[in-house]
C-alpha cells in the first residue's frame, strides 16, 4: 500500500520554502513600516528648511491620508486583475523611486510627490496575502502576524532612525529608508508567481465614484477643524464624497454580471461585515490617537498643566520600545486565535484597546502609570492589526483575496480619518492659551475608548466557526 506521507526531506524543503518567502514578504513589509513611521519626525522640520508654515506642513499630511485612502482599493483590485506579484513589483518600484527621489533632491515639490509614490505601500499586505493565500493557505495567519509584526516594530524604528540621522538637517532623514526601499524591490523578485489573475476589466464609472467621493470625503473631515464644521467648503466636500461613495456602492453592489470597480457583495457575508466594522472602529480609537500622544508627551506642565516635556527624541524612544509590544502581540495573535478562538482575540484587543486609554486617563499625571496604559494600546494595535487582517480574507473566493483585503484596509484607512477628525474636533473646543486643556484630553481618552468598546462588540458578532474550518 502505498503511504500518503511525505518524506522527510521533502517536508523540510516545504518548510523551508515557506519560511523563505514569508522571510521575504517581511523584508518587504519593512518599508512600508519604516516609510510610515520616518515622515513624522522630518515632516515638521523641514519648515524652516522649505520656508513654508504649518499649514503647508498639515497640508502634506492630508494628501498622505488621501492617497492612503484612494490608493488601497485601486491597487487591491489590480491585484487580483492582473496577478499579485505583478502589481506588487510596481508598487515596490513605484515607492523606491520616490524614496529615492526624496532622498537625493529634497524640495517642497519632490517631497510633496513623494509622499503619494510613498503611499503605495497601502497594497503590500493586500498583495502578499494573496500569494500567501494561494501558495499555503494554511500558512495565511501567521505569515500576516510576521507582517504585522515587522510593520509595527519599524514604524517605531523608522521615526527613532530619522529622528537620529536628521539631528543637524532634516532632509538626511529621507536617507534612512533608501536601503530598505532596494531591499524590498530585491525582495518582492523573489516571491512565487501565485494565483491565476483574473483578466476581469475594472470599471471606470464605480473606480473614479469611489476615488473621488473618497477624496470629498477625507478632504471634508481633514479640514473641516480648519475650514470650520459648516464652511461651505466642508459642507460641499463632504455632500460630495458620500453623493459618490453612496453612488459606487449602488453600481458595485448590482452589477450582477457586468464589470464592477470591487464586489461589494462579499459584505453579505457575515465574515467580512464583522471584521469591516470592527476594523473601522479599531482604526477610529487607535491610529488616531497617536498626534495627541506626542503633543502630551513634549507637553510642559508648567505651561499646559500636564505631560512630561519630553524631547523629540525621547518621543521617539518611546514609540520606538512601545513597537516592540506591537511586535510581540502581533507574532502571538494566530495561537492566540486557534487557541482561544477568532471573537474572543478580537474582543479582547477592544478591551484592551479600551482598558489602556482609561489607564492613561487616570494616571497621566504619572510618567509609569502613562506608559503602562500605553503599553495596553500598543498590545492590543498589534492583536487587531494581525487579527483583522487575517481573518478579512477568510471566506471570499482566492481569485477575490486581494480586494477583500483592500476593502478591510479601506476600512481602516477611512476610520483613521474619522477618528482624527473627531480628535481634531474635542481639541479645537477645548483650547486654553494655546494648548488643549485637560477637559479636552480627558475627552479625547474618553471618545476613543468609548470606540474601543464598540469594535469589541462589532468583534463580539463575528461568527462562530466549525473545529475542522480553523486552519493554522
Amino acid at each position: 500500500m502505498a503511504s500518503n506521507t511525505a518524506p522527510p526531506a521533502t517536508e523540510t524543503t516545504a518548510r523551508r520554502t515557506i519560511a523563505g518567502m514569508i522571510l521575504a514578504m517581511a523584508l518587504i513589509e519593512s518599508l512600508s513600516g519604516v516609510t510610515q513611521g520616518y515622515l513624522n519626525p522630518i515632516l515638521p522640520a523641514l519648515g524652516p528648511v522649505f520656508e513654508i508654515d504649518d499649514p503647508t506642513i498639515n497640508g502634506i499630511f492630508l494628501i498622505s491620508n488621501v492617497s492612503f485612502a484612494v490608493l488601497t482599493p485601486i491597487i487591491s483590485r489590480l491585484g487580483d486583475s492582473y496577478g499579485y506579484r505583478l502589481v506588487l513589483r510596481w508598487s515596490t518600484a513605484i515607492v523606491t523611486a520616490g524614496v529615492l527621489m526624496m532622498a537625493l533632491w529634497p524640495s517642497l515639490w519632490t517631497v510633496t510627490l513623494g509622499v503619494v509614490m510613498l503611499t503605495c505601500v497601502v497594497g503590500f499586505i493586500p498583495l502578499m496575502m494573496g500569494i500567501l493565500r494561494v501558495s499555503s493557505p494554511s500558512h495565511t495567519r501567521t505569515g500576516v502576524s510576521v507582517m504585522i509584526g515587522m510593520l509595527m516594530i519599524m514604524v517605531g524604528a523608522g521615526g527613532l532612525l530619522a529622528g537620529i540621522v536628521g539631528v543637524a538637517d532634516p532632509t538626511l532623514g529621507f536617507w534612512v529608508a533608501v536601503p530598505f526601499a532596494l531591499l524590498a524591490l530585491v525582495s518582492s523578485f523573489v516571491l512565487p508567481d501565485a494565483g491565476v489573475p483574473t483578466r476581469e476589466g475594472i470599471a471606470l464609472a464605480p473606480l473614479l465614484a469611489c476615488s473621488l467621493g473618497l477624496i470629498g470625503f477625507v478632504v471634508a473631515l481633514s479640514m473641516a477643524p480648519e475650514w470650520g464644521w459648516l464652511d461651505i467648503r466642508t459642507v460641499g466636500a463632504g455632500l460630495a464624497g458620500l453623493l459618490l461613495l453612496g453612488y459606487w456602492a449602488r453600481r458595485d453592489f448590482r452589477a450582477g454580471s457586468g464589470r464592477r470597480f470591487m464586489d461589494l457583495r462579499m459584505l453579505a457575508n457575515p465574515r467580512i461585515r464583522t471584521i469591516s466594522l470592527a476594523t473601522f472602529f479599531f482604526g477610529f480609537a487607535s491610529i488616531s490617537y497617536f498626534g495627541t500622544n506626542g503633543i502630551f508627551l513634549h507637553s510642559s506642565p508648567e505651561k499646559s498643566g500636564y505631560g512630561f516635556a519630553l524631547s523629540p527624541l525621547m518621543i521617539a524612544i518611546v514609540l520606538a520600545l512601545a513597537s516592540v509590544l506591537s511586535l510581540v502581540s502581533s507574532l502571538l495573535t494566530a495561537k492566540a486565535m486557534r487557541k482561544f478562538g477568532e471573537r474572543a482575540t478580537l474582543v479582547a484587543a477592544g478591551l484592551l484597546l479600551a482598558g489602556g486609554f482609561l489607564v492613561m486617563a487616570f494616571a497621566h499625571t504619572s510618567f509609569a502609570g502613562y506608559c503602562v496604559g500605553f503599553a495596553l494600546f500598543n498590545v492590543s494595535l498589534g492583536m487587531y492589526q494581525a487579527g483583522t487582517r487575517a481573518l478579512s480574507v477568510e471566506g471570499v473566493p482566492l481569485e477575490e483575496t486581494s480586494t477583500a483585503a483592500g476593502l478591510n484596509e479601506l476600512g481602516l484607512s477611512v476610520g483613521i480619518a474619522v477618528g482624527a477628525a473627531v480628535v481634531k474636533l474635542i481639541s479645537s473646543a477645548f483650547v486654553e492659551s494655546g494648548h488643549i486643556s485637560q477637559t479636552g484630553l480627558f475627552c479625547i481618552w474618553g471618545a476613543l475608548a468609548a470606540a474601543a468598546l464598540i469594535a469589541a462588540v462589532a468583534s463580539a458578532r463575528y461568527p462562530r466557526r466549525a473545529v475542522e474550518e480553523v486552519t493554522a
